[in-house]
This record gives C-alpha cells, sequence and structure tokens, in this order.
C-alpha cells in the first residue's frame, strides 16, 4: 500500500512530499497512482463554504427606479413654478407674514412730579404742595376766592382781574398747555393802569385746587400781552418800554404747562374740571368741581388804589373761576 499521504482538500494541490512518495513508489513498482488534483468544480464549492456570503443587493423594478439627478432634473421645473405663485402671493399680501409689533411712540407727560421744578417758557411748579389745601404762593386775603365779583363792578372796588377765558389748547403732537385769559377793568376812573411786563419782576400765579387738595399749581409764570405785540408790530415808541397799558378792559394769557400739573392729572381733564355746571338756558347751577385761581402783584395797581383813596393792598390782585350761581 503506498503511504503517499492524501491531499489536504478538493482545492488543493499535491505537496513535494506527496510527489517524492509517488516518484519513489512508482520505481520501485506497483505504486499507486499520481495523486489526483481537485477539479475547478470541487475548489469553487469549497471557496464557497469557507467565504462569508455577501448579502445580494435588491434590484428595483424595471420602470420605477430613477437616480437622484433624474429626480430632481424631472422635479425642477415644478419647483420653479411653485416659487414663482409663492413670490406673486407674498407681493400681493395673500400669505400672512408675522411682524412684531414697532414700538409705540414716546408719549410726552400727562403732568409733573412731586416736586418743584423749572417750567418750559419760565416759571416753577408747585410740585411739592400737591395735595395741599388752600395753599396759595400769594397771600390772599380772606374771602378773595370764595366768588368772583359780579359786573360791573362797584366804583369805589379800584382796578380789578378776572378771566375772560380757560381751557386746554392740545398741539398737533398729542401734548397741550392749559390757557387762561385774564381782563383788568378800572371802574370808577379814567385814570390809566400800565403795570410791569413781568408783574413786578414776580410773574403770575396760578393754583387749582380739587376736593382733594392742590392738582396743579404755578408760580413766577409770564404773561402774554397782546396789546404789546400789537404795538410792537406797528413800532410804536411804547413797545419798547417795560410797562402795558390794561386799562378799559386790557389784559393778556398765561400758559400752565403739563409739567405744573400733579402726578396722575392731565390737561385736558383738569380744563374740564373748571368749568361749572349750568341748565338748559347756561345759567351757573352749582361750583365747578375744581377752583382755579389766579393772582399776581404789581405797584402800579398800588398807586392807582392809592389815588382813589382806598387801601394799597400790596398791589395784589386776584381772580377765580367761581361765580355766583343763579338763584330760582
Amino acid at each position: 500500500m503506498s503511504s503517499l499521504p492524501p491531499a489536504q482538500g478538493p482545492d488543493e494541490s499535491p505537496s513535494d512530499e506527496q510527489w517524492e512518495a509517488f516518484l519513489r513508489d512508482a520505481m520501485e513498482g506497483g505504486g499507486a497512482g499520481a495523486p489526483k488534483e481537485a477539479s475547478a468544480r470541487d475548489r469553487l464549492a469549497a471557496a464557497r463554504v469557507r467565504r462569508p456570503r455577501r448579502p445580494r443587493l435588491r434590484r428595483p423594478r424595471s420602470g420605477t427606479a430613477r437616480s437622484a439627478t433624474a429626480w430632481l432634473a424631472a422635479a425642477a421645473p415644478w419647483t420653479a413654478v411653485a416659487a414663482v405663485v409663492v413670490f406673486g402671493a407674498f407681493q400681493l399680501g395673500l400669505i400672512p407674514v408675522p411682524r412684531s409689533s414697532p414700538p409705540a411712540p414716546a408719549a410726552g407727560p400727562a403732568s409733573g412730579p412731586a416736586e418743584a421744578v423749572s417750567l418750559p417758557g419760565g416759571g416753577t411748579s408747585d410740585g411739592d404742595r400737591c395735595g395741599t389745601k388752600g395753599y396759595h404762593h400769594f397771600p390772599l386775603p380772606a374771602g378773595a376766592t370764595d366768588v368772583e365779583p359780579p359786573a360791573p363792578a362797584s366804583p369805589a372796588s379800584g382796578p380789578q382781574l378776572s378771566l375772560s377765558h380757560y381751557g386746554y389748547a392740545a398741539d398737533p403732537d398729542g401734548e397741550g398747555d392749559i390757557v387762561i385769559g385774564l381782563r383788568f377793568t378800572t371802574p370808577g376812573t379814567k385814570k390809566p393802569l400800565r403795570v410791569s411786563r413781568a408783574l413786578g419782576g414776580e410773574g403770575a400765579a396760578v393754583e387749582i385746587e380739587g376736593p382733594d387738595g392742590l392738582v396743579a399749581g404755578a408760580h413766577g409764570l409770564p404773561v402774554i400781552w397782546p396789546s404789546a405785540a400789537r404795538a410792537s408790530a406797528s413800532d410804536a415808541p411804547a413797545a419798547s418800554g417795560a410797562s402795558v397799558d390794561v386799562s378799559d378792559g386790557g389784559g393778556g394769557e398765561i400758559v400752565v404747562p403739563a409739567e405744573a400739573l400733579c402726578p396722575g392729572h392731565d390737561g385736558d381733564s383738569v380744563a374740564r374740571s373748571l368749568v361749572p355746571p349750568a341748565d338748559s338756558t347756561g345759567a351757573v347751577t352749582g361750583p365747578p368741581p375744581y377752583r382755579l385761581v389766579v393772582s399776581l402783584r404789581d405797584p402800579a395797581v398800588g398807586t392807582l388804589r392809592t389815588a382813589l383813596g382806598l387801601p394799597a393792598g400790596d398791589g395784589l390782585l386776584s381772580a377765580v373761576n367761581l361765580v355766583p350761581v343763579a338763584r330760582s
């Protein structure tokens, strides 16, 4: 029997030792045949057993598979049409676009602080007196603010001050001021009354008081003199002087800015509360909710009073929005 070792596998060739054993047996005679080499089919079968099998990729069905490039090429025209439609809708406002609300414009102050501050145009507020009852910058005599004297005044009363008008005047910016008109009279005399434009350098004082005390107030307010403005426009010599003739119903205006109002009050509401209630005939039926007092002091007032044989009264004049109530 041959000692030829068998091949290790069907796909392996005989080794050198096997060939030497084969040749030796052949020379001695009667040896076994040459070692048989594995066929190609056997080697492929053995290789399949040893190698790991790869998963087969599933081929898409014919007619349904498209590459990414082909898909994009087919969708491009429709994408362009959709973009044009959306853009047109935005232009026409058919598609709402969320937008942040613009900040509200800053509003001007409806009132001033609860402290005395300088006012635009001149004067000082009485903010530190807010809520005070019976406060007046100029010390007024008793009864001076009870009721505005009826017109015409008696000849012995001397120079008088009254309120020709008062109300709220708004500007285009939404802010506004309280405007008060002054009217001077000199009953019982033809002597002129010429007050200084700055009212003795002290200006005018305004107090507005409600049920809970002062709601607006200021002192040192300048007076706008229409007569002086007319004289200046006509280049009259008196225009350059320091006095203004307020005889025979002359007067001026005072502007109370919003900064003179106490916190929590606005000019429009305060001005409305200065008007007394009235019936259908216009007759006053009661006092107004708020009391307005305007006072000023000028040496010319005391001089004229003295000339009329009256006490000088420190040259003080005052007016109030209280009027006699109609009696039934």
